[in-house]
């Protein structure tokens, strides 16, 4: 090498001139790519004797750090950074050792900042550092070529290897070395990689540069990830990646990049990333050097103090003015018009006073002060309702004890931010000490840090009220910010969540809270990077060539930026627009995302998320609307009233005793400050905040609710969840206040089958059972930003209960569990890679049929993430007890299967019995039963007791399993401290061949009862087509049919459809619920046997109720007469299928009908069951009502189940 001699880079011939390359701090000429001829390599090599000094060259402005792509870190579940959809059904796990491949958005550690610019000839870069010309990366320019091989679609690069997704068809695209530039093309969707692996020293920073250009690129676009590796060319733990910001459109320009890497990086694959897009990019000249800061040569100057005011300051009567030297002494000559206090003066009233300034007894200046009166408007309206919804500094209660509690953790903060407070100076790279603005979340955290300030200014009880040193921190903060790292003039590099919703909501929060503080000038510039980034409020990614409508939980926060900024600037038209973005998602969908009238809520494309982007919505909502309600932009009644109907469907069902269900929660499941009771808490504030303004009967409902889940929760306190002194305020009066009594606990069952999840709560035994499946409409599992690594298996049919012990799923549940064993889940043994196989079902029969409020059947054709394992799982729930069902289950797994039939977390200090068939058994080393008939566990608490009966001959294995892990395991962004849980596993080994299991879990009950409530319980069937149960105690039975094949259930009742049936005998008739997930539809419908049948509809389906129900009556001559089909009519009797659905589809219809033709006893296909001791019968097929001509007579019924 050349040591630090400038080299020239000579141009390619066919480009023109020679061009420069270019170091962060010089200018370095250098000899490459020489395709002009001897002479011009000779009159090259004899400039390189020749030093160029930087000061000869033109100069330009310091380029600023920008911020890069990394994860968000908000706790809150509004942040996403890729809503395509998400519809593969199954996908290999990739292995980083063979591929680049891992999570693309991913940052485990992100230590970069970025500088992109146009290289459109020489410049000076005037910053204090050197560069070496040590360039690590092999053949950066392209010039070296060998053979095509791998994705190489012509030349190839040497050294440069290809790695193309298994999903993505390598005909889409071409990879090739074009006129010594690497060039990438597709006409069709095209992600591919070309990389290489470097060593590096962690000790040391680097400088990554490349060239590149794109031509119509459209999608996410091209950039470069460093995938950090051990010496062994391992993933580290956690995996770390570094991204530069993605570039797409047409453009051409110099990428550049200062990093550094973690302690345990010894090696880098530089990956050149052409993601999901579609278009032409060529990259060229990729270097990775070493990065070396020189220090400045003369210390940073402390600026000069200021003068002190002379002349005319106009100050509004709303407004307080800070004078520019607190260190000197202000004299008011009339107190009646302001007043001096801590180095504030405030207006008192309009008028003009005379001010003079003095150092120490001599006087340096004066000014006239002039105040005038504010007028009031909406604006001032729309700030003071924000600021008593969002903190509420003015109902802050000294004598009471949450209060103080809530003022001290906001004073403790500050505390924290001030140790790592840096003054703002000119070439200061950051103002927090442990802040360096490398990830574009530190610029929510910082912004967020200036809010926490900007709370406790104005409450009187705050160690920080009108702190003056503090009230500089903020303005000096807000000030610097703004200069140097969120501005119009910026771009999104990173995340767009962070500036389009992270840091806008902190800024208008900090300045609406300290509003006296801040001029109009300052308020307006402030502002305008928020309307740079956020143009239209209800379109995300929109400055970024990636615009998608905003819904849920994002609608909801981009309106609250645009109304916010709107009353800080003044602008009606921009607070008008936030609060109309509002109604674009103020309804219920029959596709994609949003709410369901059965309750359930899709964000992100196909995932459950009613708990985590749901809880952003709801809250949003219960923020905004007392804001705008009292002004001219209210939302019209007839808009608001939905929020009512969202409580009631998909919230009240799915909290239990103040705990949220995990189930719904994404990857928020993987977050330690949002446990299950922690979450909970942001929907019943919402709920009480809502109640303030509904109409009597709503109020009195909402609070009813609240108070219930409030008192029944004996696990988590609820005030830590309350976020202002309003909420406070709120729940002390909803729990002083007698009149309202807390709602009584009742069963109920919510089958959420639009999100494939099912809950049902026993208020008669105590517990709530819960199942979480996906299918062909929603995706197993979301794993995005290093969050819910490990989440595989979590709808895969796992199980949920919730008893008496509150604390279950709290307390470090998640990153303890074995997440290989779930309850209720059939998986491989197969080693899985953190964040691997999201998928959507095969299969779209997956769903439940309910009849009434205690009984329900629920199925799920399964094939699993890699389609390694089928099985057909059910499960019947039978009032106190639930049925668990699987038939046909294979897998190709060497390493073997399981079905966990429990996964159960210990109470800590409890003394827990296992019993096994009945006999005492000693878990602490596995034992293995061969034929176990029973499982129970007690730690001598009925509530929180747990029973397993076994409907067949069954192996299990049986242990108490010590288990310890990290937040960090599951969430790379999460806490590396180690945590324990001790666990009781027990598990079915499934063999390769076909296989099946049935056995009742009956909760919160002695050994003796659990015997024998599942003694009446009894397996009719099971095989691939068909599983049946029959409870003998309550004259139920639960049908899962898997094909139209004809089933007769008793000699009078024979099922024909496909579909899930719950059955139950009352007094002499039969109540049927059925329902079929595929079609939606009641296809041939009900064969009944013996003149004199009648069949009325009790419950016709609707979207929120979906099951139709059915009475049946037989008559005296069952099983003697001919069969007779009962057939509905087709255009009316059904409901259209998933994201199909018509929000105006019309009720199943019952017509009457006239008497069929017969058909003989032998022509009907029936499948014979063994007896089940039911000599009443009446054969009943899921035909439903009218079509073929049946002699049965039609009466609506107004009855509902």
């Amino acid at each position: 090498m050349l040591g630090r001699y400038p080299l020239i880079l000579l141009q390619k011939g066919k480009e023109g001139p020679m061009k420069f390359f270019k170091g962060q701090t010089k200018q370095y000429y250098s000899i490459r790519k020489y395709r002009v001829g001897v002479c011009s390599a000779l009159i090259a090599l004899s400039m390189l004797g020749t030093r160029v000094a930087a000061n000869q060259l033109p100069e330009t402005k310091p380029a600023s750090s920008q911020p890069n792509q990394v994860v968000e870190t908000s706790p809150k579940a509004t942040e996403t950074t890729d809503t395509s959809p998400k519809t593969t059904e199954a996908g290999d796990a990739v292995k980083n050792t063979a591929s680049p491949e891992g999570n693309p958005t991913a940052a485990t550690k992100d230590s970069s900042s970025s500088v992109s610019k146009v290289d459109d000839g020489p410049k000076a870069v005037k910053e204090a550092v050197e560069e070496t010309t040590t360039n690590l990366v092999k053949n950066g320019d392209f010039t070296t070529t060998t053979k095509t091989s791998g994705a190489w679609s012509g030349q190839a690069a040497k050294d440069w290897e290809t790695w193309v997704p298994g999903n993505v068809k390598k005909e889409n695209g071409k990879v090739t070395v074009d006129n010594g530039r690497l060039h990438i093309s597709s006409t069709d969707t095209y992600r591919v990689a070309v990389h290489q692996t470097v060593d590096v020293d962690p000790s040391k920073k680097y400088l990554l540069g490349y060239d590149v250009e794109t031509k119509d690129l459209k999608g996410s676009g091209v950039r470069v990830r460093l995938h950090g590796l051990t010496a062994e060319g391992k993933d580290l733990e956690p995996k770390e990646f570094i991204h530069t910001p993605f570039k797409n459109g047409s453009k051409k320009e110099r990428v550049e990049q200062v990093l550094t890497v973690s302690p345990q990086t010894r090696k880098l694959k530089v990956e050149l990333f052409f993601e999901n897009s579609i278009g032409q990019a060529w990259l060229d000249n990729v270097s990775l050097v070493e990065h070396i800061e020189k220090v400045p040569e003369t210390p940073e100057q402390k600026p000069e103090p200021a003068q002190p005011e002379s002349g005319q300051i106009t100050l509004a009567s709303n407004k307080v003015y800070l004078p520019t030297r607190p260190d000197l002494t202000y004299k008011i000559a009339n107190s009646a018009i302001a007043t001096l206090e801590k180095g504030i003066l405030r207006p008192l009233t309009e008028g003009k006073t005379q001010v003079e300034v003095y150092d120490k007894d001599t006087k340096v200046s004066s000014f006239e002060l002039i105040v005038k009166k504010h007028q009031a408007t909406v604006f001032d309206q729309l700030r003071d309702n924000w600021e008593d919804i969002s903190l509420a500094n003015k109902r802050y209660q000294s004598s009471d004890v949450q209060m103080k509690a809530f003022l001290g953790r906001l004073d403790a903060g500050v505390d924290s931010s001030l140790k790592n407070w840096v003054e703002p100076t000119e070439r200061a790279k950051t103002i927090f000490k442990d802040i360096d603005f490398s990830k574009s979340s530190h610029l929510t955290t910082v912004y967020r840090r200036l809010e926490q300030m900007a709370q406790v200014i104005e409450n009187p009880d705050s160690k920080y009220y009108h702190n003056r040193s503090l009230i500089d921190v903020v303005k000096a903060g807000m000030k610097w910010l703004y200069s140097n790292v969120y501005n119009e003039q910026k771009e999104i590099t990173d995340n767009w969540w962070d500036y389009e919703i992270g840091t806008p909501r902190a800024v208008v929060n900090t300045l609406i809270y300290m509003f006296p503080y801040f001029s109009q000038e300052e308020i307006l510039t402030y502002t305008k990077p928020i309307s740079k980034f956020v143009p239209d409020p209800t379109i995300i990614r929109k400055t970024i060539n990636k615009a998608t409508p905003a819904v849920g939980g994002n609608q909801t926060d981009l309106s609250k930026v645009a109304i916010l900024e709107g009353a800080l600037r003044e602008d009606a038209d921009r607070v008008r627009a936030g609060a109309q973005g509002l109604t674009t998602i103020m309804k219920f969908v029959d596709k994609g995302e949003g709410f369901y009238k059965d309750g359930s809520f899709i964000d992100h494309t196909n995932v459950a998320y009613t708990g985590a982007y749901g809880n952003v919505l709801i809250e949003g909502f219960s923020q905004l609307l007392p804001v705008i309600q009292s002004t001219d932009f209210a939302l019209k009644d007839e808009q608001t009233n939905i929020l009512y109907e969202w409580i009631e469907k998909a919230f009240m069902p799915i909290l239990v005793r103040g705990e949220l269900m995990d189930m719904t929660r994404g990857r928020s499941i993987s977050r330690a400050t949002g446990e299950s009771h922690v979450q909970a808490m942001e929907i019943l504030r919402s709920l009480v905040r809502i109640a303030e303004s509904a109409q009597p009967e709503q109020k009195a409902k909402l609070l009813s609710f609240v108070k219930a889940q409030l008192t029944s929760d004996t696990f988590y306190d609820n005030y830590k969840g309350l976020k202002s002194y309003k909420d406070i305020d709120l729940v002390n009066k909803l729990l002083a206040d007698n009149q309202i009594a807390a709602e009584v606990d009742k069963d109920y069952i919510a089958a959420f089958n639009n999100m494939d999840k099912f809950v049902y709560r026993n208020a008669q035994e105590g517990f709530t059972f819960a199942l979480s499946m996906h299918s062909s409409r929603t995706q197993n599992y979301e794993d995005m930003n290093n969050e819910n690594r490990k989440g595989w298996y979590t709808a895969d049919g796992m199980s949920y209960l919730y008893n008496g012990d509150l604390s279950h799923y709290s307390n470090n549940y998640w990153p303890t569990v074995d997440p290989y064993r779930l309850s209720g889940t059939t998986t491989t043994k197969d080693k899985r890679e953190d964040g691997s196989g999201e998928v959507t079902l095969a299969s779209d029969f997956v769903g439940a049929s309910q009849l009434g409020n205690r009984l329900a059947t629920i199925a799920m054709d399964f094939n699993n993430w890699n389609k390694s394992l089928t099985a057909r799982k059910a499960w019947i729930v039978l009032g106190n007890k639930i049925v668990f069902l699987g038939t046909d289950i294979k897998h190709q797994s060497a390493q073997g299967a399981v079905t966990t039939i429990e996964n159960r977390k210990l109470l800590t200090g409890e003394n827990y019995r296992y019993y096994i068939n009945g006999q005492q058994v000693d878990l602490s080393k596995e034992v293995a039963t061969d034929q176990t008939k029973s499982f129970y566990m007690t730690n001598g608490k009925d509530n929180q007791s747990i029973g397993y009966v076994f409907l067949n001959q069954l192996s299990t294995r049986a242990k108490l399993d010590h288990r310890t892990g990290k937040w960090s395991d599951i969430n790379y962004n999460q806490s590396k401290e180690t945590v324990k849980n001790s666990f009781v596993t027990l598990w079915h080994e499934q063999p390769q061949t076909t296989s099946n299991y049935a056995y009742v879990l009956v909760p919160n009950q002695s050994m003796e009862k659990v015997n024998q409530a599942a003694a009446s319980v009894k397996l009719l069937h099971q095989d691939r087509d068909l599983q049946v149960v029959y409870d003998q105690e309550q004259e139920v039975w639960g049908v899962v049919k898997y094909t139209d094949a004809a089933y007769k259930l008793t000699d009078g009742i024979t099922l024909t459809d496909a579909g899930l049936y719950t059955i139950q005998k009352v007094d002499g008739s039969y109540r049927i619920a059925f329902y079929n997930p595929s079609t939606r539809t009641v296809k041939n419908g009900i064969q009944l046997t013996g003149e004199g049948a009648r069949i009325t509809v009790e419950s016709e389906a609707t979207p929120a109720n979906p099951s139709i129900v059915w009475k049946v009556s037989p008559s005296e001559t069952s099983g003697k007469g001919e069969a007779r089909r009962v057939v509905p009519d087709k255009a009316e009797n059904q409901l259209p299928k998933t994201n199909q659905m018509s929000q105006d589809t019309q009720p199943l219809s019952v017509r009457t009908t006239m008497k069929p033709p017969m058909v003989s006893k032998e022509k009907q296909e029936k499948t014979q069951l063994p007896d089940t001791g039911d000599t009443t019968g009446l054969s009943f097929s899921a035909l439903g009502l009218a079509t073929l001509g049946v002699a049965a007579t039609f009466k609506r019924s107004k009855s509902h189940s």
